[in-house]
Formats: structure tokens, C-alpha cells, sequence
């Protein structure tokens, strides 16, 4: 039975242990990952993942949180500057010490805002040149550059349709869009040939150029559709499995795709960068970047992603006549990307 007297003791205990847990999660160093688009989004989810696995390797004490700057899976236009405004708000009320900013959007918007600030640091993942943003050099910046995986795919066109084949690339008009084209553009695809990247604004043109990329090429290589207006001006993005599906049995050319939402809805083939991957290397880049803050020391050297994925629907590939060794159809497996014509998959 607990005395009378005791009562005021333990009372003052406890606010005291709720003073000091107050100050400690205070004192806990901020890392908020930004990202372009929504949660529900299948890379969204995957670079999240990969970013959880490493900081649940991390032990010392920190506090994280996630924002989006859209909500919408389909990803329709959005009002980025209103987008943009609310992002900043929710930083600068939070403050955090390390800011990750992922997607072409997100830097645009609102993570060059912050170049030059003595008490953020920024590690950005982007598939643009860094330097596009200004954050070549600039002493509070580090990062990943997300790279396609275009050596792995030239690799793979001996299985296609030939030694010396004409490349025709089609995107979305769109930040993303542009940032691929550039790596495409810049990339030496010998022996074979690339003769052009086209960035389209709506699907109706997309369809258009899908219909007529088999007159001057051999190959068609799917860049990222994602927010693609399904009517010109249009505010809905049309929706991934109708685009993908289409585009595989509408194209007189072999497609291959960079984004496994590709294949996962309906396209045959894609090599893509893995997003969980990308999570990890961001999330050890952060890591790393306030282990450096607490000593003192400089930023991590800027990297380029590493690992890449094969994406593949066995059926679609036989229809086409094209046959990959047993090891891309194992390593489509080993990642959960070996997909069954009617949209299941292999485990």
C-alpha cells in the first residue's frame, strides 16, 4: 500500500522522466525523406522499403518522418507550387538535420530551395544530372544518381533481334521524362543505334508514336509513363495496366521497358534500377552524412545507383519469338518480377 507521502515524490518522478524524454527525443538528430509522388505508389513503396531496411540497422538514437508531395497513385496533375508550399511548411516547422529528397519533382520544388544552409543537409535521389538543380558543389548537398541500367540492356539485345538494331525511345513529357532521355541520350549504345527519344504530352500521342516507331527502328525502349493525361490538357493520367497492355500488343517492335510497372501491367520485358536498392544506398548516404554532422566532417562523395532488376512475362517474350537465357527468368524470380500472363506472379 503506497503511503500518503509518497504520493508528491512520485508525482514529481514522473514529471521529471517526462521532462527528460521530452528533451532526449529533442535532442534526437531529424531525417525526413521527401518524396515526388504518393505512398501507395509501387516504387514509392519499394524505395521506402529499402530505406526502412537500413535504418532499422542503425543504432543510434533518431527520429524520421515521411512526406509526399502527392497523393494520388494515379498520379494526376497536381498543383505542384501548392504541393511545393505545404512540402516547405511541414520542413521548416520540423527543421530536420537531413533532408532526402527523391524524384526530379521534389527538387525542382522544393529541395534546391534549401542549397547553402548551414543547419540542413540535403541527400537527394534523382535521375537528372545533379548539377540541373544547382547542387553540384554546393557544401550542404550529397546523393544518389538514380542511372538506368542501358549497358545491362545492350547486353541483353543480343537475344532480340539481331547484333546492330535501331533504338527508339518513348517517354513522358514530364521531369522524369527528361531526365531519362538525357542518360539515353548520352549513353553510347554501340554497336547498335539510337535514333531517337520521343517525349510525348498525352496518350493519344503516345499511341501515335508507338504505331510509328516501327518505321525507322528495330526496338522500342518504354522510358517511365507514369501521370501520361489520357486526353490532351487533360488532369487524368491513364492508368498503368491500360498503357502497358497496349503498348505491348499495339507495338510492331519489341518492347522494353526501364520500370517494372511495365511488365507488372502487361508489357513482356524491362531492366530496371531496383528501388530498393536505391532506398538503401539513400538511406546509408544519410546515415553516413549525420554520423559526419556529429564529428564534424565533410559529406559523402555523391554516388550513382548500383543494382539493377530483370522484369519479364514469359508469355509475351514466346509470342514475340524472343528466348533469354534461364538466368534473367531466375533473377526475374529471385525479385518477385516474373509475372504470368494474367498478372500473377512467380514466387
Amino acid at each position: 500500500m503506497t503511503s500518503r507521502s509518497s504520493l508528491p515524490f512520485a508525482a514529481a518522478f514522473v514529471a521529471l522522466l517526462t521532462i527528460f524524454l521530452v528533451a532526449f527525443n529533442h535532442q534526437k538528430p531529424r531525417l525526413l525523406v521527401l518524396q515526388s509522388y504518393s505512398e501507395s505508389g509501387a516504387w514509392e513503396r519499394a524505395v521506402d522499403s529499402g530505406i526502412q531496411r537500413e535504418l532499422t540497422r542503425n543504432l543510434r538514437p533518431l527520429r524520421t518522418r515521411w512526406h509526399y508531395m502527392s497523393f494520388s497513385e494515379e498520379s494526376m496533375r497536381i498543383n505542384w507550387d501548392t504541393a511545393a508550399q505545404h512540402s516547405r511548411g511541414v520542413i521548416d516547422t520540423w527543421r530536420p538535420d537531413v533532408l532526402v529528397v527523391i524524384g526530379e519533382e521534389a527538387q525542382q520544388y522544393v529541395g534546391r530551395h534549401y542549397l547553402g544552409r548551414t543547419d540542413m543537409r540535403i541527400v537527394y535521389g534523382v535521375g537528372e544530372d545533379p548539377a540541373s538543380f544547382g547542387y553540384a558543389g554546393a557544401a550542404n548537398v550529397t546523393g544518389v544518381r538514380e542511372t538506368l541500367p542501358l549497358e545491362q540492356i545492350v547486353e541483353l539485345l543480343r537475344y532480340v533481334k539481331g547484333p546492330a538494331l535501331r533504338i527508339r525511345a518513348l517517354g513522358v513529357d514530364d521531369p522524369t521524362g527528361r531526365a531519362e532521355r538525357q542518360q539515353v541520350e548520352e549513353f553510347d549504345w554501340g554497336p547498335h543505334r539510337l535514333v531517337g527519344v520521343q517525349l510525348v504530352a498525352d496518350y493519344p500521342a503516345w499511341q501515335e508514336a508507338v504505331r510509328a516507331a516501327a518505321g525507322d527502328a528495330d526496338v522500342l525502349l518504354v522510358l517511365s509513363s507514369k501521370g501520361l493525361p489520357r486526353e490532351e490538357g487533360g488532369a487524368q493520367a491513364v492508368n498503368d495496366r491500360e498503357l502497358s497492355y497496349w503498348t505491348e500488343h499495339e507495338s510492331a517492335l519489341p518492347a522494353i521497358g526501364v520500370r517494372d510497372s511495365f511488365v507488372a501491367a502487361g508489357g513482356g520485358l524491362a531492366v530496371v534500377p531496383s528501388p530498393e536498392a536505391l532506398g538503401v544506398q539513400l538511406a546509408h548516404q544519410a546515415l553516413t552524412v549525420l554520423a559526419g554532422i556529429r564529428r564534424g566532417g565533410p559529406l559523402p562523395p555523391p554516388q550513382n545507383s548500383i543494382d539493377f532488376q530483370i522484369s519479364l512475362r514469359p508469355e509475351r517474350l514466346a509470342a514475340r519469338g524472343i528466348h533469354l537465357p534461364t538466368i534473367y527468368e531466375q533473377a526475374a524470380r529471385a525479385s518477385h518480377t516474373l509475372y504470368l500472363e494474367d498478372g500473377s506472379e512467380h514466387h
